[in-house]
């Protein structure tokens, strides 16, 4: 595996839980990585990193970045029981305490119209899931009709602001809103195919409809065309079992390619998840992926993060 290791982890036991970059990273060179030993920024592309918050407990395990990141500097970090706001880019922090007992989160969403509306969405692992109006001042939990309280991953429609449409990936199943997660119902995905660790959305380049992937625990991944009520697998040979995180970037030119980690490695798609390639092994775990204008970071289980060329 070439490339090299930008981040390199002060301790073999220390592990990378989220990656985070400026929607500008091209022009900006912003990005953040949440460790078990804190919260770093770098501000050249990742040739080197900054520690902003040190911390042995709460962790920092995911992070978010306001579409408006280029104007607002808004980041946010999730901590056990709690999640921190900044508006300077990470220089300064400003904590949403939670109700006892403290909720542990998994994913962070901002609403692709943040500017507008300052609407953010956390998910728990045992509280389900929970929101913001407010640019991450106050939160609520909004679980009506959600029954799996056990929260994975979250993602939102590419029309966010004509159909307020949200879905959440749990231990059991897939959950969808049309109403920005006020209230949830059960999706067309089989609960045998679950937990669901990941999930990405895309607009087909086709016929302008909504695509929605969802990657599995041991069942691979999973494509819906018709907003979530059938499904199916996608490249069972090269993804067999763990999809652990999706992620959707466009290169200079504009073209989309869908990215997947799993178990191996990295694996591109460039026709909307029809064909896949593997461009990254990992002799190793990759606990976390983030691609970007012409560069792959990857987090590497006790080693760091990786900055790798992206094709």
């Amino acid at each position: 595996m070439d490339g090299t290791f930008t981040l390199e982890f002060a301790r073999s036991a220390d592990s990378l839980y989220a990656l985070a970059a400026s929607p500008d990273f091209a022009r900006d060179g912003l990005c953040f990585a949440a460790c078990r030993s804190g919260l770093y920024r770098s501000q050249d592309g990742g040739a080197s990193w900054r520690l902003l918050r040190a911390s042995s407990e709460p962790v920092t395990t995911a992070l978010a970045l306001s579409p408006a990141f280029a104007d607002d500097r808004s980041i946010f970090a999730a901590v056990k029981g709690g999640v921190l706001r900044s508006s300077d880019a990470g220089d300064n922090w400003f904590t949403a305490g939670f109700p006892a007992p403290p909720p542990v989160f998994s994913s962070l969403l901002a609403s692709p119209d943040f500017e507008r509306d300052g609407f953010i969405l956390a998910a728990t692992l045992e509280d389900g899931v929970f929101s913001s109006t407010d640019r991450g001042l106050r939160w609520q939990p909004w679980n009506f009709g959600l029954f799996d309280l056990a929260a994975l991953s979250l993602a939102m429609s590419p029309a966010w602001t004509v159909d307020e449409t949200v879905y959440v990936g749990t231990e059991t199943g897939l959950y969808q809103s049309a109403n920005g997660g006020r209230a949830w119902r059960h999706s067309g995905f089989s609960s045998e195919l679950a937990p669901v660790l990941c999930l990405a959305t895309a607009t087909s380049q086709a016929g302008g409809d909504m695509k929605i992937f969802a990657g599995t625990e041991t069942q691979g991944l999973h494509l819906s065309c018709d907003g979530g009520e059938s499904w199916e697998r996608l490249a069972a040979d090269a993804m067999p079992d763990a999809v652990n995180q999706l992620h959707l970037a466009q290169d200079e030119g504009g073209a989309a390619s869908l990215y997947a980690l799993t178990n191996d490695g990295v694996m591109q798609s460039d026709d909307e998840g029809r064909s896949w390639r593997q461009i990254i092994r990992v002799d190793g775990a990759a606990t976390a992926m983030l691609p970007l204008c012409g560069v792959i970071f990857l987090g590497i289980q006790g080693k760091g993060v990786m900055r790798l060329p992206r094709n």
